[in-house]
């Protein structure tokens, strides 16, 4: 169950599997601010502006941005010393074992998942939409993180925040074809095609990759049926903004 806090009259989400470990900062955006709706995505100066309010809000401000431009792959980017944090990297996954950095995707029914091991010594977000997951983005990810032994998987805790749930995404019998596990699939009587399980799909992963199964923690918020507090991209189509999710590791 995700935690709703409320700083600076900016509405965000965060996990206490994640809020445990000392030096992780984290945050699930929501579209709920005194200004009425909190887009965060595109580069509109106001966008930039609630961008920066959120990052205040959460305890991010002024720290740099390490940016992804999402491409619904399963491309992982890592920040390490050499690399320039500001340069926006094409992929859906990024990870650090830096400080004083913030990862960030940006997302509208896609899952967002953070990821930390139990000593903050490194941490990974990840966008997961129904390419990405096929593709397994969320366990390369953890390969990632646990390569050159920066940490053990088993040392991980991942939480997938708010995304689209199984009860509205309708899927395509060739997106049935692109996976190799039925058993994320729903159907019904009502329903004239099959329904996607992401974030079933995405726990499965996780755990096969190493991760202990109490440590993955799944909301249930459907970011299409909770209008009041997240952007859809289903059900407002163009019209839709962005929600961020972001980690870091305390300086």
């Amino acid at each position: 169950m995700l935690q709703a806090h409320r700083e600076s009259n900016v509405t965000f989400l965060t996990s206490p599997l994640l809020d445990q470990i000392p030096g992780i900062v984290h945050a699930f955006s929501t579209r709920r601010a005194d200004s009425g709706d909190f887009p965060l995505g595109g580069d509109d100066p106001l966008i930039q502006d609630n961008r920066d309010r959120f990052m205040a809000a959460v305890g991010l401000e002024a720290w740099p941005v390490a940016r992804l431009k999402q491409v619904h792959s399963n491309v992982v980017s890592w920040v390490g010393d050499n690399e320039f944090v500001n340069e926006v990297a094409e992929g859906d996954a990024s990870g650090t074992s830096l400080p004083g950095i913030a990862l960030g995707v940006m997302t509208a029914d896609c899952v967002p998942i953070l990821i930390a091991d139990s000593t903050a010594r490194a941490v990974a977000v990840v966008h997961a939409g129904w390419r990405g997951t096929s593709e397994g983005v969320a366990p390369k990810t953890v390969d990632r993180m646990t390569s050159g032994s920066r940490v053990a998987a088993g040392d991980l805790s991942a939480v997938i925040g708010p995304h689209i749930g199984v009860c509205c995404l309708e899927v395509g019998e060739e997106v049935f074809d692109w996976f190799a596990q039925p058993e994320i699939f729903e159907r019904r009587s009502e329903w004239p095609r099959p329904h996607l399980n992401l974030a079933k799909a995405n726990r499965l992963q996780l755990v096969g990759a190493g991760l202990a199964p109490e440590k993955v923690q799944v909301s249930t918020l459907c970011t299409r049926c909770r209008g009041d507090l997240f952007h859809s991209y289903r059900r407002d189509n163009d019209r839709s903004g962005r929600m961020m999710s972001v980690i870091g590791i305390q300086p």
